[in-house]
């Protein structure tokens, strides 16, 4: 009959494994930001995280798989920061709730960000997994508004998400490759002028 380990020996084990998720999120992300290749190896990720390739696939089938779980860790990071926010009551409280989300995001992946504004991983454009995970939030947000379908003029809510995204993303990314410009105060301020004069046209 199969017993349960003991919880020490399970705890050390749990231990090992968030060390070793975590040595190669290190390394998957500093290889990001300093290799001009837009693939990256098994082989790269490990030697970087200083582990063997034998515990790696332990873990995870191949690059590809890695991948997947890492691109999710980082949809559900954002998700998490997103879904703390107060339920928004109108567009523009949506709108800046997803837009502070991304600013803590971007504090928090400052380095990563700016690596990886460009680049593709393992064939999947990071910047665009990312547009699509504010945009998922943004309907979310607009769906729970209260008389969604007349809040909105009858806009599909896709629309609208992607409309607000879009343009928040486009401030965002002209912010960063310009090394902020105005301070991150005077950048969320023109975000909340710009939302609070289009509605009220």
């Amino acid at each position: 009959m199969n017993q349960q380990p003991p919880r020490s020996v399970k705890n050390a084990q749990d231990q090992r494994v968030r060390r070793t998720y975590r040595s190669l999120i290190r390394a998957l992300e500093e290889l990001l930001c300093e290799s001009m290749e837009e693939e990256i190896s098994v082989k790269q990720i490990c030697e970087r995280a200083g582990i063997q390739r034998t515990t790696f696939y332990q873990h995870f089938r191949d690059m590809q798989d890695f991948s997947d779980w890492y691109i999710l860790q980082k949809q559900n990071e954002f998700r998490s920061i997103a879904s703390a926010t107060i339920s928004a009551e109108d567009e523009r409280s949506a709108f800046l709730e997803v837009a502070n989300s991304t600013m803590r995001f971007l504090k928090q992946n400052e380095k990563l960000v700016r690596c990886l504004m460009n680049k593709r991983l393992n064939g999947k454009h990071l910047v665009e997994l990312y547009v699509n995970t504010c945009v998922d939030e943004m309907k979310a947000k607009l769906k729970k508004l209260p008389d969604a379908d007349e809040a909105s003029g009858r806009t599909p809510i896709a629309f609208l998400a992607e409309f607000y995204v879009g343009g928040m993303i486009s401030a965002f990314r002209w912010w960063i490759v310009n090394d902020r410009p105005v301070t991150e105060e005077e950048f969320m301020r023109y975000l909340r002028l710009r939302v609070e004069r289009m509605n009220k046209q």
